[in-house]
C-alpha cells in the first residue's frame, strides 16, 4: 500500500514539475500535436487547444489556469480534492477538453488513446506507440516503454 502511495506521490510531483516548465497562463501557444496509444501511464501537461484521452483505469486531472470544464463520457467514480485535483476511479470512457491552459491530465490503465494539440509535454511509460509533429517540427514516431519517455510538443 505504501509503495503505491509513494509511487503516486512521486508521479504527481513529477507531473507538477513538468507544468512549471511549460505553463503559460495567459494564452494557448504553439501548434504542435501528439497522439499516443498503449497501456501503462500517459500524462499530458501544458496549454492545449484540444486534449482527449480515453481508455480504462484511473484518471487524474488538474487545471492550474482559468477553470475549464471537461466533457467526460463513460463510467467512473469522481472524487475532488482540496488541492484542486480530480480523480476518476474505475474510469472507462473519454475525457475531452478544449482551449485550456496549465492543465495536467493523466490516465493509468489499459487501452489508452491520447491526442493533444497545442504546446506542452507528455510523459509516457508502459507499452505503446506515439506520433508527434507540428508547424515547425517534422512528424516523428516511436515506441514508449516501461522506462518512460518525455516528449515536448508545440514548443
Amino acid at each position: 500500500m505504501w509503495k503505491k502511495l509513494t509511487l503516486l506521490a512521486l508521479t504527481l510531483v513529477l507531473v507538477t514539475a513538468m507544468v512549471a516548465t511549460v505553463a503559460n497562463a495567459d494564452s494557448i501557444a504553439g501548434s504542435g500535436w501528439l497522439e499516443a496509444e498503449g497501456r501503462g501511464r500517459a500524462c499530458m501537461t501544458g496549454n492545449s487547444d484540444i486534449v482527449t484521452i480515453s481508455g480504462n483505469g484511473v484518471l487524474w486531472y488538474f487545471d492550474g489556469g482559468d477553470v475549464d470544464t471537461p466533457t467526460i463520457t463513460g463510467a467512473g467514480v469522481r472524487q475532488e480534492f482540496a488541492s484542486g485535483w480530480v480523480r476518476w476511479k474505475g474510469f472507462d470512457g473519454e475525457f475531452a477538453l478544449g482551449n485550456a491552459d496549465e492543465i495536467i491530465v493523466c490516465l493509468r490503465g489499459e487501452s489508452i488513446h491520447l491526442r493533444t494539440e497545442g504546446a506542452g509535454a507528455v510523459l509516457l511509460n508502459g507499452h505503446g506507440r506515439y506520433e508527434t509533429g507540428g508547424e515547425n517540427a517534422p512528424v516523428t514516431s516511436g515506441r514508449w516503454t516501461q522506462v518512460g519517455l518525455r516528449i515536448d510538443f508545440g514548443q
